[in-house]
């Protein structure tokens, strides 16, 4: 070989920028990914404190559900006037289609979540984390000069650190940004960036004081063939609950739009609904997150066999109200009494059937089983693997392509074989 020919030299010097660019390419992904996790993880930190601190204040001041009406017409008013996005779907959209999230989604967001679980509305916030975290990669995105594919990332990126910041599961946080967009698609050039979010946004929030759920188990029953037959049969139940959840979060507030009033004016009237509601229950057991709920079904203690149908009734009417948050930890709370109730029928313990539940609704909810089994090892650890896995497959595939989210794209469908291209159903 001639080194001293010219196309040694130009092969050399193609090998060299391509070394170079690919060097600068992953220099410029560590930096903005730490850049997102540490802003994004900063202000999910003080969003989950605000939450904590709002329920606190409703504990305390039990009295406050009676300002649910004009908690909905206030939460509906400020949308009507600065903010007509679609939401989470709004996130996923600029994820899919490279289309710019409204500015103003997440000091919406932010405020209407934190004065919806002060109210007692049935949300959650993982969900309202999502939006926080996709907007502001977003608009960093945008203030670096991003191209479109750049800010694409860099919206999976703060969705990621806004998770991860919250529920406390970086792992899980890092494939869930980029698996909830595509279904059956993982988006690896995300990958880095993910990453290199959710571990400083999971280490801020534990320096901020954010509480992570106490969520462990005491014990997990050995698996065996028997074990593995009522996990089957508890995985196909709660695939078909998670769609009974869906389907009412779709068509309770179609409903409720039906009736003849502006949309402020119809926000008090439902929330009056969900009033009512609550003072039929008897407490506030199936208002808020309901976080405390779901570590009594953990730890073995009874619930209402009613309890996960009356959770659906309730999340549904809070959302129909116009109530912000998110309905992931409403599903955990669904997956959990339901499994606590129905696993020791076939002889699942309760704790280990109510963390069976919270992974397959989850899974079946957000159409994301890698991210889902993730979460299960994280909160419950990796004893039960063997459940986690046979449930999530089963309850992710019986479900079908009903989603929270109608923007997210199922890529590869769980019945039909190759490429389906089409939209989660409601």
């Amino acid at each position: 070989m001639d080194f001293n020919s010219d196309d040694f030299r130009d092969q050399l010097e193609a090998i060299l920028f391509k070394i170079k660019t690919g060097f600068t390419q992953v220099i410029r992904l560590l930096g903005y990914g730490l850049l997102c996790g540490t802003i994004v993880g900063a202000v999910a930190s003080v969003f989950a404190l605000g939450i904590d601190y709002a329920t606190e204040l409703r504990a305390q001041h039990p009295w406050v559900i009676f300002l649910m009406p004009i908690g909905a017409a206030v939460i509906v008013f400020f949308y009507q006037k600065f903010d007509h996005s679609e939401g989470t779907d709004t996130v996923l959209l600029a994820v899919t289609r490279n289309e710019s999230v409204p500015g103003t989604m997440a000091p919406l967001i932010f405020c209407s979540t934190i004065l919806s679980h002060f109210m007692g509305a049935s949300v959650g916030r993982e969900g309202a984390a999502l939006q926080i975290g996709g907007c502001l990669g977003d608009e960093m995105g945008k203030r670096l000069h991003f191209q479109e594919e750049a800010r694409r990332i860099m919206v999976m990126a703060g969705m990621s650190a806004a998770f991860s910041a919250l529920f406390g599961t970086p792992l899980a946080a890092t494939v869930i940004a980029m698996e909830i967009s595509h279904v059956g698609l993982l988006q690896y050039d995300a990958l880095v960036p993910c990453v290199l979010s959710a571990l400083p946004a999971y280490y801020i929030s534990a320096m901020m004081g954010v509480e992570k759920h106490p969520w462990a188990l005491s014990a997990v029953k050995p698996f065996s063939l028997p074990m593995a037959v009522a996990t089957f049969v508890l995985a196909v139940l709660c695939a078909l609950v998670s769609v009974l959840f869906v389907v009412a979060l779709g068509r309770i507030p179609a409903l409720a739009r039906k009736i003849p009033a502006s949309p402020i004016p119809r926000a008090a009237i439902v929330a009056v609904i969900l009033l009512v509601m609550t003072l039929l229950s008897g407490g506030q057991f199936y208002n808020g997150a309901g976080g405390h709920v779901i570590t009594e079904c953990l730890q073995g203690e009874p619930v209402p066999v009613y309890a996960f149908l009356l959770k659906i009734l309730f999340t549904a009417v809070s959302i129909a109200a116009g109530f912000k948050g998110g309905e992931i930890v409403p599903a955990l709370f669904i997956g959990a009494s339901f499994g606590s109730v129905v696993g020791p029928l076939m002889g699942i313990p309760s704790g280990l059937a109510a963390a069976i539940g919270m992974g397959c609704l989850f899974s079946c909810v957000t159409n994301c089983p890698l991210g889902t089994l993730l979460i299960c090892f994280e909160m419950f650890g990796f004893e039960g693997w063997p459940y986690y896995l046979l449930a999530i497959a089963i309850a992710s595939t019986v479900s079908g392509n009903y989603g929270l989210y109608h923007h997210q794209k199922i890529r590869y469908g769980k019945f039909k074989v190759g490429v389906e291209d089409s939209h989660a159903h409601h």
